[in-house]
Protein backbone atom coordinates (compact mmCIF):
# COMPACT_ATOMS: atom_id res chain seq x y z
CA UNK A 1 0.00 0.00 0.00
CA UNK A 2 2.60 2.04 0.77
CA UNK A 3 6.32 2.78 -0.59
CA UNK A 4 8.53 4.71 1.78
CA UNK A 5 10.85 6.73 -0.01
CA UNK A 6 14.62 8.99 0.52
CA UNK A 7 17.42 10.46 -1.93
CA UNK A 8 21.06 11.40 -1.47
CA UNK A 9 21.49 14.31 -3.89
CA UNK A 10 24.26 16.24 -5.48
CA UNK A 11 22.87 19.09 -4.37
CA UNK A 12 19.54 20.88 -3.67
CA UNK A 13 18.06 21.87 -6.76
CA UNK A 14 16.86 19.28 -9.89
CA UNK A 15 16.23 22.23 -12.03
CA UNK A 16 19.89 23.18 -11.66
CA UNK A 17 20.96 19.32 -13.34
CA UNK A 18 21.53 18.02 -9.73
CA UNK A 19 21.24 14.58 -9.65
CA UNK A 20 19.79 11.67 -7.50
CA UNK A 21 23.20 9.44 -6.27
CA UNK A 22 21.52 6.76 -4.33
CA UNK A 23 18.09 6.22 -3.31
CA UNK A 24 15.91 3.55 -1.30
CA UNK A 25 12.79 2.42 -0.98
CA UNK A 26 10.71 0.43 1.85
CA UNK A 27 7.01 -1.29 0.93
CA UNK A 28 5.10 -1.19 3.64
CA UNK A 29 1.39 -2.72 4.04
CA UNK A 30 -2.18 -0.96 5.54
CA UNK A 31 -0.91 -1.98 8.46
CA UNK A 32 2.84 -0.41 7.91
CA UNK A 33 4.32 -3.52 8.49
CA UNK A 34 7.48 -4.11 6.02
CA UNK A 35 7.18 -6.01 3.36
CA UNK A 36 10.36 -5.48 1.17
CA UNK A 37 13.35 -3.06 0.82
CA UNK A 38 15.51 -1.58 -1.95
CA UNK A 39 18.51 0.14 -2.23
CA UNK A 40 20.82 1.14 -4.93
CA UNK A 41 23.88 3.90 -5.38
CA UNK A 42 23.68 5.35 -9.21
CA UNK A 43 25.98 6.94 -10.93
CA UNK A 44 25.50 10.17 -11.87
CA UNK A 45 28.13 11.02 -14.74
CA UNK A 46 29.14 14.44 -13.17
CA UNK A 47 30.69 15.60 -9.42
CA UNK A 48 28.97 14.27 -6.65
CA UNK A 49 28.24 17.44 -4.61
CA UNK A 50 28.25 17.94 -1.04
CA UNK A 51 30.11 14.75 0.02
CA UNK A 52 30.70 16.05 3.45
CA UNK A 53 26.79 15.18 3.85
CA UNK A 54 25.77 12.10 1.92
CA UNK A 55 29.63 10.43 2.70
CA UNK A 56 29.39 8.79 -0.70
CA UNK A 57 32.85 8.68 -2.73
CA UNK A 58 33.65 8.44 -6.49
CA UNK A 59 34.89 5.36 -6.05
CA UNK A 60 31.73 3.83 -4.37
CA UNK A 61 29.22 4.97 -7.73
CA UNK A 62 32.06 4.22 -10.77
CA UNK A 63 30.47 0.85 -10.71
CA UNK A 64 26.92 1.82 -9.96
CA UNK A 65 24.04 1.85 -12.28
CA UNK A 66 22.71 5.11 -14.06
CA UNK A 67 18.96 6.09 -13.25
CA UNK A 68 18.50 4.69 -16.48
CA UNK A 69 19.20 1.45 -15.37
CA UNK A 70 16.94 0.78 -12.67
CA UNK A 71 14.37 2.99 -13.83
CA UNK A 72 11.76 0.18 -14.64
CA UNK A 73 12.89 -1.35 -11.34
CA UNK A 74 12.05 1.53 -9.30
CA UNK A 75 8.85 2.09 -10.94
CA UNK A 76 7.89 -1.25 -10.29
CA UNK A 77 8.13 -0.72 -6.46
CA UNK A 78 6.49 2.96 -6.82
CA UNK A 79 3.40 1.43 -9.04
CA UNK A 80 0.25 1.82 -7.37
CA UNK A 81 1.71 2.59 -4.28
CA UNK A 82 1.06 6.05 -1.84
CA UNK A 83 4.76 7.49 -2.13
CA UNK A 84 6.05 8.68 1.63
CA UNK A 85 8.95 10.30 2.76
CA UNK A 86 10.51 12.72 5.61
CA UNK A 87 10.18 16.17 3.53
CA UNK A 88 8.83 14.21 0.41
CA UNK A 89 8.12 16.92 -2.19
CA UNK A 90 12.24 17.24 -2.23
CA UNK A 91 12.59 13.72 -2.78
CA UNK A 92 9.23 13.65 -5.50
CA UNK A 93 11.01 16.47 -7.80
CA UNK A 94 14.21 14.42 -7.95
CA UNK A 95 12.45 11.38 -8.91
CA UNK A 96 10.16 13.51 -11.65
CA UNK A 97 13.22 15.06 -12.77
CA UNK A 98 15.10 12.08 -13.35
CA UNK A 99 12.10 10.03 -14.56
CA UNK A 100 11.74 13.24 -17.36
CA UNK A 101 15.48 12.99 -18.67
CA UNK A 102 14.09 9.75 -19.81
CA UNK A 103 11.54 11.65 -21.77
CA UNK A 104 8.42 10.08 -19.21
CA UNK A 105 6.00 11.27 -17.20
CA UNK A 106 5.50 9.68 -13.50
CA UNK A 107 2.41 9.97 -11.56
CA UNK A 108 4.66 11.06 -8.74
CA UNK A 109 2.41 14.00 -7.38
CA UNK A 110 3.12 15.78 -3.76
CA UNK A 111 -0.56 16.42 -2.95
CA UNK A 112 -1.50 12.67 -2.98
CA UNK A 113 1.60 11.58 -1.11
CA UNK A 114 2.46 11.51 2.79
CA UNK A 115 5.15 14.05 4.73
CA UNK A 116 6.19 12.82 8.16
CA UNK A 117 7.61 16.00 8.75
CA UNK A 118 4.10 17.80 8.37
CA UNK A 119 2.70 14.53 10.22
CA UNK A 120 4.74 15.35 12.92
CA UNK A 121 3.35 18.46 13.01
CA UNK A 122 -0.20 17.57 12.98
CA UNK A 123 -0.37 14.98 15.68
CA UNK A 124 2.11 16.65 17.68
CA UNK A 125 1.94 20.08 17.98
CA UNK A 126 5.28 21.46 18.73
CA UNK A 127 7.45 18.56 17.23
CA UNK A 128 10.72 19.40 15.69
CA UNK A 129 11.12 19.61 12.10
CA UNK A 130 14.43 16.74 11.37
CA UNK A 131 13.83 13.08 10.75
CA UNK A 132 16.31 12.63 14.01
CA UNK A 133 14.58 14.97 16.55
CA UNK A 134 11.41 13.06 14.93
CA UNK A 135 12.75 9.78 15.71
CA UNK A 136 13.80 10.56 18.94
CA UNK A 137 10.53 11.65 20.12
CA UNK A 138 9.62 8.47 18.68
CA UNK A 139 12.31 6.16 20.36
CA UNK A 140 13.17 5.48 17.07
CA UNK A 141 17.09 5.29 16.78
CA UNK A 142 18.57 6.07 13.33
CA UNK A 143 21.92 4.47 12.17
CA UNK A 144 24.28 5.17 9.39
CA UNK A 145 22.32 8.78 8.94
CA UNK A 146 22.20 10.26 5.45
CA UNK A 147 22.67 6.90 4.12
CA UNK A 148 19.11 6.69 1.94
CA UNK A 149 18.61 3.13 3.30
CA UNK A 150 19.10 3.94 7.18
CA UNK A 151 16.82 7.31 6.70
CA UNK A 152 13.72 5.39 4.71
CA UNK A 153 14.02 2.47 7.61
CA UNK A 154 13.62 5.60 10.09
CA UNK A 155 10.94 7.34 7.78
CA UNK A 156 8.92 3.93 7.49
CA UNK A 157 9.05 3.10 11.32
CA UNK A 158 7.94 6.75 12.25
CA UNK A 159 4.91 6.53 9.58
CA UNK A 160 4.21 2.95 10.99
CA UNK A 161 3.79 4.96 14.17
CA UNK A 162 1.68 7.56 12.81
CA UNK A 163 -0.56 5.32 11.05
CA UNK A 164 -1.47 3.65 14.42
CA UNK A 165 -2.74 6.83 15.88
CA UNK A 166 -5.32 6.68 13.22
CA UNK A 167 -8.28 4.59 12.82
CA UNK A 168 -8.80 2.23 9.87
CA UNK A 169 -9.05 2.90 7.38
CA UNK A 170 -6.97 6.33 7.60
CA UNK A 171 -8.27 9.79 6.51
CA UNK A 172 -6.15 9.78 3.50
CA UNK A 173 -7.82 6.47 2.15
CA UNK A 174 -9.23 8.62 -0.34
CA UNK A 175 -6.37 9.73 -1.91
CA UNK A 176 -4.61 6.33 -1.91
CA UNK A 177 -7.35 4.87 -4.27
CA UNK A 178 -6.91 7.40 -6.90
CA UNK A 179 -3.25 6.71 -6.41
CA UNK A 180 -3.39 3.00 -7.36
CA UNK A 181 -5.54 3.34 -10.15
CA UNK A 182 -2.71 6.22 -11.88
CA UNK A 183 -0.90 4.32 -14.71
CA UNK A 184 3.01 4.39 -15.18
CA UNK A 185 4.84 4.23 -18.62
CA UNK A 186 6.08 1.08 -19.57
CA UNK A 187 9.76 1.01 -19.18
CA UNK A 188 12.41 -1.62 -20.15
CA UNK A 189 13.66 -3.67 -17.95
CA UNK A 190 17.70 -4.12 -18.12
CA UNK A 191 18.33 -6.42 -15.64
CA UNK A 192 21.15 -4.41 -13.95
CA UNK A 193 21.68 -5.59 -10.38
CA UNK A 194 21.63 -2.70 -7.73
CA UNK A 195 24.87 -1.38 -6.05
CA UNK A 196 24.78 -0.97 -2.18
CA UNK A 197 26.93 1.86 -0.46
CA UNK A 198 29.90 0.30 1.48
CA UNK A 199 29.68 0.62 5.18
CA UNK A 200 32.17 3.57 5.72
CA UNK A 201 30.18 6.07 3.44
CA UNK A 202 27.72 8.17 5.51
CA UNK A 203 27.47 9.29 9.15
CA UNK A 204 26.30 11.98 11.19
CA UNK A 205 27.64 13.43 14.37
CA UNK A 206 28.65 15.82 16.34
CA UNK A 207 27.58 19.31 18.43
CA UNK A 208 26.07 20.62 15.71
CA UNK A 209 23.86 18.24 14.59
CA UNK A 210 22.49 18.09 17.92
CA UNK A 211 21.82 21.69 17.63
CA UNK A 212 19.64 21.47 14.56
CA UNK A 213 17.52 18.54 15.84
CA UNK A 214 16.20 20.93 18.98
CA UNK A 215 15.31 23.38 16.47
CA UNK A 216 11.75 24.42 16.08
CA UNK A 217 9.70 24.35 13.82
CA UNK A 218 8.23 28.29 12.26
CA UNK A 219 4.54 28.25 10.71
CA UNK A 220 5.21 31.23 8.05
CA UNK A 221 5.28 31.45 5.44
CA UNK A 222 3.92 28.14 4.44
CA UNK A 223 7.30 27.32 2.79
CA UNK A 224 9.66 28.20 5.55
CA UNK A 225 10.08 24.24 7.52
CA UNK A 226 10.38 23.01 3.33
CA UNK A 227 13.45 25.53 3.26
CA UNK A 228 14.50 25.39 6.73
CA UNK A 229 14.64 20.80 6.90
CA UNK A 230 17.51 21.64 3.70
CA UNK A 231 19.56 24.14 5.81
CA UNK A 232 19.41 21.51 8.75
CA UNK A 233 20.42 18.93 6.47
CA UNK A 234 23.21 20.78 4.95
CA UNK A 235 24.62 21.99 8.99
CA UNK A 236 24.31 18.59 10.52
CA UNK A 237 28.14 17.80 9.75
CA UNK A 238 29.09 21.13 11.01
CA UNK A 239 29.45 23.10 7.71
CA UNK A 240 27.81 25.25 5.35
CA UNK A 241 30.05 26.05 2.13
CA UNK A 242 29.71 29.02 -0.43
CA UNK A 243 27.96 26.00 -2.77
CA UNK A 244 25.52 25.46 -0.01
CA UNK A 245 24.66 28.92 0.39
CA UNK A 246 24.59 29.53 -3.32
CA UNK A 247 21.77 26.50 -3.88
CA UNK A 248 19.51 27.71 -0.24
CA UNK A 249 19.08 31.08 -2.44
CA UNK A 250 17.90 29.15 -5.86
CA UNK A 251 15.97 27.01 -3.44
CA UNK A 252 14.04 30.12 -1.89
CA UNK A 253 13.43 31.35 -5.42
CA UNK A 254 11.66 28.33 -6.43
CA UNK A 255 9.87 27.84 -3.21
CA UNK A 256 8.79 31.59 -3.57
CA UNK A 257 10.05 33.04 -1.07
CA UNK A 258 10.64 36.88 -1.02
CA UNK A 259 14.40 38.21 0.13
CA UNK A 260 12.74 40.00 3.03
CA UNK A 261 11.13 36.29 4.54
CA UNK A 262 14.67 34.71 4.04
CA UNK A 263 16.23 37.21 5.44
CA UNK A 264 13.75 37.07 8.72
CA UNK A 265 14.43 33.36 8.35
CA UNK A 266 18.06 33.53 8.60
CA UNK A 267 18.04 35.55 11.31
CA UNK A 268 15.31 32.86 13.12
CA UNK A 269 17.41 30.62 12.56
CA UNK A 270 20.75 32.15 13.67
CA UNK A 271 19.06 33.38 17.07
CA UNK A 272 17.29 29.60 17.22
CA UNK A 273 21.17 28.18 17.25
CA UNK A 274 22.28 30.12 19.96
CA UNK A 275 19.52 29.48 22.19
CA UNK A 276 19.79 25.73 21.40
CA UNK A 277 23.81 25.90 21.87
CA UNK A 278 23.15 27.68 25.30
CA UNK A 279 20.80 25.76 26.24
CA UNK A 280 23.20 22.44 26.27
CA UNK A 281 25.56 24.05 28.41
CA UNK A 282 28.46 26.59 28.83
CA UNK A 283 29.96 27.59 24.81
CA UNK A 284 33.00 27.13 24.51
CA UNK A 285 35.59 28.70 21.87
CA UNK A 286 35.43 26.06 19.26
CA UNK A 287 31.48 26.25 19.33
CA UNK A 288 31.24 30.04 19.10
CA UNK A 289 33.43 29.99 16.36
CA UNK A 290 31.13 27.23 14.38
CA UNK A 291 28.00 29.60 15.45
CA UNK A 292 29.79 32.77 13.79
CA UNK A 293 30.82 31.13 10.70
CA UNK A 294 26.94 29.69 10.16
CA UNK A 295 25.97 33.15 10.70
CA UNK A 296 28.05 34.77 8.06
CA UNK A 297 27.30 32.39 5.52
CA UNK A 298 23.73 33.11 6.22
CA UNK A 299 24.33 37.02 5.51
CA UNK A 300 24.35 37.32 9.13
CA UNK A 301 26.80 38.85 12.19
CA UNK A 302 28.43 37.66 14.86
CA UNK A 303 26.71 40.68 16.62
CA UNK A 304 23.59 38.60 16.49
CA UNK A 305 25.08 35.77 17.65
CA UNK A 306 26.41 37.29 21.09
CA UNK A 307 22.72 39.07 21.27
CA UNK A 308 20.80 35.80 20.86
CA UNK A 309 23.29 34.37 23.20
CA UNK A 310 22.62 37.28 25.61
CA UNK A 311 18.98 37.14 25.35
CA UNK A 312 19.12 32.89 26.20
CA UNK A 313 21.60 33.22 28.94
CA UNK A 314 19.56 36.26 30.60
CA UNK A 315 22.85 38.28 30.55
CA UNK A 316 24.77 35.32 31.79
CA UNK A 317 27.28 35.06 28.53
CA UNK A 318 30.50 36.79 28.78
CA UNK A 319 31.01 38.26 25.01
CA UNK A 320 34.73 37.49 23.84
CA UNK A 321 36.84 40.45 22.84
CA UNK A 322 37.58 39.78 19.44
CA UNK A 323 38.81 43.35 17.86
CA UNK A 324 39.38 41.57 14.73
CA UNK A 325 35.50 41.88 11.97
CA UNK A 326 33.51 40.11 14.33
CA UNK A 327 32.93 36.32 13.48
CA UNK A 328 36.25 35.70 12.16
CA UNK A 329 39.16 35.71 15.09
CA UNK A 330 42.19 38.02 14.90
CA UNK A 331 44.97 36.79 12.77
CA UNK A 332 42.40 34.99 10.49
CA UNK A 333 44.04 34.73 6.92
CA UNK A 334 41.73 36.25 4.38
CA UNK A 335 42.05 36.78 0.34
CA UNK A 336 39.79 39.80 -1.60
CA UNK A 337 38.60 39.36 -5.01
CA UNK A 338 37.05 41.40 -7.68
CA UNK A 339 36.85 45.27 -8.28
CA UNK A 340 35.24 46.76 -5.56
CA UNK A 341 34.15 50.78 -5.46
CA UNK A 342 37.36 51.62 -3.30
CA UNK A 343 40.81 50.50 -3.99
CA UNK A 344 42.12 47.34 -3.37
CA UNK A 345 44.97 49.03 -1.01
CA UNK A 346 42.11 50.55 1.10
CA UNK A 347 40.20 47.27 1.36
CA UNK A 348 43.87 45.54 2.78
CA UNK A 349 44.42 48.48 5.19
CA UNK A 350 41.23 47.93 6.41
CA UNK A 351 41.65 44.24 7.09
CA UNK A 352 45.35 45.10 8.09
CA UNK A 353 43.93 47.21 11.17
CA UNK A 354 41.00 45.08 11.96
CA UNK A 355 43.65 42.28 13.02
CA UNK A 356 44.02 40.18 9.43
CA UNK A 357 45.80 38.84 7.60
CA UNK A 358 45.49 39.53 4.34
CA UNK A 359 46.93 37.10 1.45
CA UNK A 360 46.99 37.35 -2.61
CA UNK A 361 45.99 33.25 -2.66
CA UNK A 362 43.22 31.28 -1.81
CA UNK A 363 44.71 28.27 0.20
CA UNK A 364 42.98 25.66 2.10
CA UNK A 365 43.78 26.96 5.60
CA UNK A 366 42.38 30.37 4.00
CA UNK A 367 39.86 31.42 6.76
CA UNK A 368 37.92 33.40 4.52
CA UNK A 369 37.49 35.10 0.90
CA UNK A 370 35.68 38.48 0.53
CA UNK A 371 34.47 39.23 -3.35
CA UNK A 372 32.91 41.82 -4.86
CA UNK A 373 30.02 39.52 -6.18
CA UNK A 374 29.83 36.48 -3.74
CA UNK A 375 28.86 34.39 -7.06
CA UNK A 376 32.67 34.89 -9.00
CA UNK A 377 33.83 32.75 -11.31
CA UNK A 378 37.11 34.10 -10.45
CA UNK A 379 40.16 31.66 -9.89
CA UNK A 380 40.04 32.66 -6.19
CA UNK A 381 36.82 32.06 -5.94
CA UNK A 382 36.58 28.91 -7.32
CA UNK A 383 39.60 27.88 -5.16
CA UNK A 384 37.53 28.78 -2.15
CA UNK A 385 34.75 26.80 -3.28
CA UNK A 386 37.08 23.88 -3.78
CA UNK A 387 38.49 23.82 -0.54
CA UNK A 388 34.98 24.87 1.70
CA UNK A 389 36.61 28.26 2.44
CA UNK A 390 33.54 30.52 3.37
CA UNK A 391 32.96 33.53 0.18
CA UNK A 392 31.47 36.92 1.99
CA UNK A 393 30.94 40.06 -0.10
CA UNK A 394 32.41 43.53 0.57
CA UNK A 395 29.71 44.82 1.96
CA UNK A 396 29.17 41.64 4.61
CA UNK A 397 32.87 42.55 5.71
CA UNK A 398 32.55 46.00 5.94
CA UNK A 399 29.32 45.42 8.26
CA UNK A 400 31.62 42.94 10.07
CA UNK A 401 34.11 45.32 10.67
CA UNK A 402 34.70 47.07 14.18
CA UNK A 403 32.94 50.44 13.91
CA UNK A 404 35.90 52.83 13.67
CA UNK A 405 37.03 51.06 10.23
CA UNK A 406 33.71 51.44 8.98
CA UNK A 407 34.26 54.03 6.59
CA UNK A 408 31.75 54.91 3.97
CA UNK A 409 32.70 53.54 0.25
Amino acid sequence: MYAVIDTETTGLLPSHRHRVIEIAVVLLDARGQVEREWVTLLNPQRDLGPQHIHGILTADVLAAPEFADIAAQLGGLLAGRMVVGHNVEFDLGFLRAEFARLGVTVPLITERSMCTMALAGYLHPGAKRTLGACCAAAGIPIEGWHSALADTRATAELFAQYLGAFAAPPPWQWAYEEVRRLPWPDLPRTGVAPTVRPVHAGGRHGWMSRLVDQLPRVPEPPQADSYLVLLDTILANREITAADADQLVQVANELGMTRPQVDHLHRYYVSALADASWAAGDVTPDQRNDLDKVAVMLGQRAFDVDDALLRASSGRYVVPDRPGARGFPRGSTMVFTGDMVEPREVWWDRAVAAGFAPQEAVRPETTFLVAADVDSLSMKARAAREFGVPIISAEDFRRLLPQAERKAG
